[in-house]
């Protein structure tokens, strides 16, 4: 299995945000072209933010605009001014040291400081660690997941049992509180 990686470091400091590089392609199958080949394609630089509180990949107006990409379909998106309908596209991501991310579904956000916001469903496919070791911050993304990285389980550290988020009732389970009603109709009623 082919692993692909990159670290980026902060030149010294902590840092409030974690952003690099990348290119963004029209959707197309990498596999077969050499890295000319690639390279050979119509990509827009661009800066991405990660962000692990965003749900899906967000590009700009404008990297979709520079890029012509055709709209595969239109999305309701919640965001901090609310909801909005905006259109999808389909674009390949190429992060730091050649990691590629293909035929990722995107939408279309208003963004400020970044081109592209990097979410859960490519940072989800992968392995993401970010450190702050003498106060200089160390982020690290590796694809595809190999190996759990606990933290607890390493050497110099105080064990700890990892924190297993239970799991939630569906709508129509018998409610947990005992009441023999359905869950939707008892505690989960204004969920």
């Amino acid at each position: 299995m082919l692993v692909n990686n990159f670290t980026l470091q902060s030149n010294g400091g902590l840092l409030r945000e974690i952003k690099s590089d990348c290119l963004v392609f029209e959707a197309f199958d990498p596999h077969g072209l050499s890295q000319g080949e690639i390279s050979q394609k119509k990509s827009r630089k661009c800066v991405a933010l990660w962000d692990t509180g965003a749900t899906n990949t967000v590009i700009t107006k404008a990297v979709a605009q520079d890029l012509n990409l055709p709209v595969t379909g239109m999305a309701v998106v919640n965001h901090a001014a609310g909801m909005s309908n905006v259109p999808k596209h389909v674009v390949n991501i190429m992060l730091p040291n050649n990691v590629g991310i293909s035929f990722t579904e995107v939408t279309e956000g208003d963004l400020k400081g970044c081109d592209v916001l990097i979410g859960m469903d490519i940072i989800t496919r992968g392995d993401f660690a970010i450190t702050n070791v003498g106060g200089r911050t160390t982020f690290s993304f590796r694809i595809p997941s190999v190996e759990t990285i606990d933290y607890c389980n390493q050497p110099n550290t105080v064990p700890n049992k990892p924190i297993v988020k239970a799991k939630q009732p569906g709508r129509n389970d018998m409610c947990p509180c005992g009441s023999g009603k359905k869950y939707k109709n008892c505690c989960g009623r204004n969920k």
